[in-house]
């Protein structure tokens, strides 16, 4: 592990993060389709069936089963991608202050859009007689698809599907949250297009302003005729290879209609219920990287012995490095500014205490823990490793840093302190 930089003990921490995140991502994402479908299905839904048969018990189990294999492979690659990272292979940005929310947007828009065609043309390519039955059989079982069926993948289609992301993140450098957005995004469009019922809100009308965004019709029409509809997210690509199911429009049409006439137009409240289930999904991972960018900032040590600034490290924007930025004494006993001089480097040995970075490469490795970097003591010179963790907006520091700064010590926010004194 050397060569990634990374302890057992990260991977300790990392792995189970990586694995309830991908398993629960799917758990929670295709349960609430499910409950939506249940919630609304007389209310409109029932109406909105696109097949007249129904799923068995059997299919559920064995979709359940084998979408699970595949968020463990996922989890395998975003554990890889993590030691990539760490490694400086990729480039995954946490902290907006490097690149703001215009580049975080505008990269994950193209993302959107080149996974669409990662999507087409791997999808159709794993149709071909000889990559089929390898790659692609046990997804095509589920001839009348559920939302459990969205991750039902053998596992060489796991890992042509999960691909796309280490390969995009080598090219464009990401935001850690774009990725996390990405991902749950595709999930929850992947779901949609399995649900057995038309949760978009078609008229029966090819539509100018949103034709090309594919509906579930489009996907399920795919399950029953294996030769047509290979797109994920946009109608572009079959449309210009001429893929696209013939009977595709007159379908949409005809469940158009057997909405009108036997059920209430529910389809754009679903899609309310929907957009707000994945807006909540989105407003949690914010808060879980607000939480984790908390340590970014000033700190105010132990007894106000000084206030250290967190920042990314210079060259490697996805570390944090801390500098001391003031001192409660400033001076040594015979009025000097206080300098490093106990640095076994001695051109170092006169440099100000005061801008001198004692916290390098800290990474997160579990939300609100970090670790991976190095310790300086300017009281010692040496260098000791450490860990901080962020627990009720305090931060922990286990190692040496200071004289005072030994095995455990609390950091507060400078405001903190000063609003406590005020208030005494």
């Amino acid at each position: 592990m050397n060569l990634f930089n990374v302890t057992w003990e990260e991977v300790a921490r990392v792995i189970p993060h990586t694995v309830g995140l991908e398993v629960g991502r799917y758990v929670v994402t295709a349960g609430l389709a499910s409950l939506v479908v249940w919630a609304f299905w007389n209310a409109g839904l029932k109406a909105r069936k696109i097949q007249a048969r129904t799923a068995s018990g059997a299919d559920l189990r064995r979709e359940i089963a084998t979408s699970l294999r595949s968020a463990l492979v996922f989890a395998a690659v975003g554990f890889c991608m993590f030691l990539a990272s760490r490694a400086g292979w990729l480039t995954i940005y946490d902290d907006f202050t490097i690149r703001g929310p215009a580049y975080f947007a505008v990269t994950l828009a193209l993302m959107v859009v080149a996974h669409d065609a990662w999507y087409y043309w791997t999808h159709r390519a794993m149709h071909h007689p000889r990559l089929f039955r390898a790659f692609h059989r046990t997804h095509h079982r589920s001839k009348t698809p559920t939302p459990w069926t969205a991750y039902a993948f053998d596992v060489p289609e796991a890992l042509v599907m999960v691909a796309f992301v280490p390969l995009w993140a080598a090219i464009v450098p990401m935001h850690d949250l774009a990725i996390y957005a990405f991902m749950t995004w595709q999930l929850a469009r992947n779901v949609a297009g399995h649900t057995g019922v038309e949760l978009s809100p078609v008229s029966g009308k090819p539509s100018r302003l949103f034709g090309w965004l594919n509906t579930s019709t489009h996907h399920d029409l795919h399950h029953q005729a294996p030769g047509s509809n290979f797109g994920l997210y946009f109608t572009w690509w079959d449309r210009l290879m001429g893929t696209e199911h013939p009977e595709y429009q007159a379908r949409v049409a005809e469940i158009a209609e057997r909405s009108r006439t036997n059920g209430k137009p529910e389809g754009v409240k679903v899609a309310v219920v929907l957009g707000l289930a994945v807006a909540g999904a989105g407003l949690a991972a914010g808060r879980a990287e607000a939480a984790r960018a908390d340590i970014a900032g000033r700190w105010a040590t132990q007894g106000f012995g000084s206030i250290v600034e967190f920042r990314p490290c210079a060259g490697a924007p996805d570390t944090l490095c801390g500098r001391i930025v003031w001192l409660w004494k400033c001076d040594d006993p015979g009025g000097r500014r206080r300098t490093d001089t106990r640095n076994p480097d001695k051109a170092l040995r006169s440099r100000p205490l005061v801008g001198i970075e004692i916290v390098r490469g800290l990474r997160e490795t579990a939300p609100g823990v970090w670790s991976g970097g190095s310790i300086y003591n300017p009281d010692d010179g040496r260098t000791y490793t450490g860990t901080v963790k962020v627990r009720a907006g305090r931060l922990e520091l286990k190692g040496c840093a200071l004289n005072l700064l030994c095995q455990t010590q609390t950091w507060r926010r400078p405001e903190e302190v000063i609003a406590a004194v005020r208030a005494l």
